[in-house]
């Protein structure tokens, strides 16, 4: 494999160009036209997906993923545990790893971000996720800003009382975070086991100062809710614990960037960005190897580096 590396650092996803407008008269956009603005202007566009073959990959993941999370399931209807969801089931599921390289979805991904984008994590919920309210790019960012995404698929018909997906349209405006910007130091992220927390006043006070109002998603089976990394969203409370809400999530990144952690990047004194190496799901491989890591002359503290090009466990590289 050739060790040399070639990034592009500077320019920008296209849904977030000035020069937008001339890109929509150019028509640079297509037939996603409409998602485009939707990404630009509210943070999130949907997406349909139809047709037997991918009827048929649902069934067949729900009945797999039945059996896989079949004790932690049961202890979710006892009240013991938590809503269950596997991270990284592609590294199995073949139906995993098919919904993460559907051809609609890649296609309006290299659409609205100009770049060919990068599938790197799974995760499959059986019941609603009841999350708190957050922003994906605390956890996966880039450099140039803003080449992540996240992808929500409906495997079922969600139900209003299953704990549906909510958001707040038009938040992804707000700056990006990481922990420099907190002022939190590695000591302090290192002690938390949900660094997360540090961030949710600061959500919850923006969701009040910018009267941000908060949608749910009900979508039915094979819809799709795409959202830009900076969107606020998260889990409504599962009313009925009797229902299922069986969904995946996908986030890609981009090609040509570095990838970042935010939650455990920090000042230059304190050790900088922690840079990240992540799997691509269509190669099954990391996106720079080990030499073109090695040429990039990245230092990264071992104690803090969520991406270490010799790990063998794929989830190495990814936050719960």
């Amino acid at each position: 494999m050739a060790t040399s590396v070639v990034l592009d650092l500077a320019s920008q996803p296209r849904i977030e160009r000035q020069d937008f407008e001339e890109l929509v008269e150019q028509g640079v956009f297509g037939a996603w036209l409409e998602q485009a603005r939707a990404m630009r202007e509210k943070g999130f566009c949907v997406l349909r997906i139809e047709g037997r073959e991918f009827q048929e990959t649902c069934r067949t993941l729900k009945a797999g993923l039945s059996r896989t999370l079949g004790q932690e399931i049961a202890a979710w209807h006892r009240g013991e545990a938590g809503p269950p969801r596997l991270q990284d089931g592609w590294l199995q599921d073949a139906a995993i790893r098919r919904l993460c390289l559907l051809p609609q979805v890649l296609e309006l991904l290299t659409c609205l971000y100009g770049r060919r984008p990068i599938p790197f994590q799974s995760l499959n919920f059986a019941i609603g996720s009841q999350q708190p309210v957050h922003s994906d790019a605390v956890h996966f960012n880039s450099y140039p800003l803003g080449f992540m995404c996240g992808v929500w698929i409906a495997l079922e018909d969600v139900q209003r009382d299953s704990g549906p997906l909510m958001y707040y349209p038009t938040s992804h405006l707000q700056g990006y975070l990481s922990a420099e910007d907190l002022r939190l130091s590695p000591d302090q992220v290192k002690a938390e086991q949900h660094p997360q927390r540090f961030f949710q006043e600061y959500w919850h006070q923006a969701i009040d100062q910018w009267n941000l109002e908060k949608e749910l998603f009900h979508p039915q089976c094979g819809e799709i809710l795409v959202w830009h990394a900076n969107l606020l969203h998260g889990g409504e409370a599962v009313l009925n614990r009797g229902l299922s809400r069986w969904s995946q999530v996908n986030h890609y990144y981009f090609e040509d960037c570095l990838y970042t952690t935010p939650i455990q990047s920090f000042a230059e004194f304190q050790g900088g960005p922690t840079l990240r190496n992540p799997y691509n799901i269509h190669t099954r491989r990391r996106v720079f190897s080990e030499s073109q890591w090695r040429n990039l002359g990245i230092q990264q503290p071992a104690d803090r580096s969520a991406s270490s090009p010799g790990s063998e466990s794929a989830t190495a590289d990814y936050l719960p």
